[in-house]
């Protein structure tokens, strides 16, 4: 299982995919499954977006 973790409003969350994308690629392996994400701390009434805590996985294989 490859994981990034991304604090921040989800507005972003871009980043952290196109991040754990790069390092899965270049350590030489493939995604092998469909993604998930644990959302740690998530929206909440009156919650700063900013302190979103997300988890993003891929299950992944040696290339």
């Amino acid at each position: 299982m490859a994981c990034i973790v991304h604090q921040g409003s989800y507005d972003t969350i871009g980043e952290a995919y196109n991040q754990l994308m790069t390092w899965i690629e270049a350590n030489g392996y493939r995604i092998c499954g469909p993604n998930r994400e644990v959302y740690v701390q998530g929206p909440e009434p009156g919650r700063d977006p900013s302190t979103y805590v997300t988890e993003v996985q891929f299950p992944v294989e040696k290339a």
